[in-house]
């Protein structure tokens, strides 16, 4: 059995996944990277799936730090990110500076490669150039280093959330002696907020000879809004929720078709209206987000202890 782990896009709602998989390295006393074959995020989930993968060190198998360490850290990455833009209107793109972003990113990764990835590891993009999704993926950097970019680009990448941060300019060469071209990357919740379905088509890609598969859906909450046409209006960004609710929503059916109950697992944490920004990183709101994925971790005890179960079977000691 292969097995997968998904996490969607949420901006600083990413702490919620991340809470939820320090727990699950807490039951096993295994980092994540030990406990997935493949694993997939867009947005904040493609940054946690990447930080998570992170080496120690060149060729060690040991994660830079636990889901702990980085659940703790996106009360600094949150702020450094969206800072006090959290309570005002959306801004311009070009009025928002990304360089913090990339500071904070190149800080964390150093010199890290998306090749040095401890397990296979993808996360989306859109290439604005092409109009069409772009897929970071380690497994192909490891095969062609025309594909291979550092850590902290595909990390800022997968996060360049429009209108909130500026697109990241990449030149690239998929074939060599092929003249590169230039990419211009922004988040891939522009076509899989839910990146799920591409997770198990890379996996089926990867692992050709593989027909049974456990995949882990990680959302970053959700909270259910009434459907106000006039509101909608005065208010844009409302569209852009809706649409990665949708998204979510047929990738759940998707999902539920094409693998057997036991074998597909997601967990969403359910938000109450006004907690589901991605840019309010007060720390009033991260700790109330921790609290709401406190509550989904008790609220789903018999499913985590199925996951204890199948990702780490003989596993019983906490990850120290």
């Amino acid at each position: 059995m292969k097995k997968i782990l998904s996490i969607d896009a949420g901006g600083v709602r990413g702490i919620i996944p991340a809470t939820i998989l320090a727990e699950l390295e807490a039951r096993t006393g295994q980092p994540v990277c030990s406990l997935f074959d493949l694993l997939a995020g867009t947005s904040s989930g493609g940054m946690l799936v990447l930080a998570l993968n992170c080496p120690a060190a060149s060729g060690r198998a040991r994660p830079l730090c636990s889901a702990k360490e980085v659940a703790s850290l996106f009360h600094e990455w949150g702020n450094r990110a969206f800072g006090d833009k959290l309570s005002k209107k959306v801004q311009a793109l070009d009025e928002i500076s990304s360089a913090g972003v990339e500071d904070m990113f190149r800080e964390y990764f150093g010199d890290a490669l998306l090749s040095d990835s401890i397990k296979p590891t993808i996360v989306t993009a859109f290439d604005l150039t092409t109009a069409q999704p772009f897929f970071l993926n380690s497994a192909k950097a490891v095969r062609n280093a025309g594909d291979d970019l550092l850590m902290w680009q595909a990390t800022r990448a997968t996060t360049a959330v429009p209108p909130y941060f500026s697109p990241l300019r990449l030149s690239i060469s998929h074939m060599p002696f092929r003249r590169a071209r230039e990419a211009c990357l922004v988040d891939g919740s522009l076509f899989a907020s839910n990146p799920a379905m591409c997770a198990l088509a890379e996996a089926r890609s990867l692992f050709p000879g593989e027909d049974d598969f456990l995949l882990i859906s990680l959302g970053c909450g959700e909270a259910r809004h009434a459907f106000l046409p006039v509101a909608l209006r005065q208010n844009r960004r409302r569209i852009f929720d809706y649409s990665s609710t949708a998204q979510s929503a047929c990738v759940e059916y998707q999902m539920r078709a094409f693998l057997p109950r036991q074998r597909y697992i997601r967990i969403q944490a359910e938000l109450e209206p006004g907690f589901d920004r991605i840019d309010d990183a007060s720390e009033k709101n991260l700790l109330a987000l921790q609290r709401k994925a406190r509550e989904t971790i008790a609220r789903h005890q018999d499913v985590l202890d199925q996951l204890v179960d199948l990702l780490a079977p003989e596993s019983d000691m906490a990850l120290a």
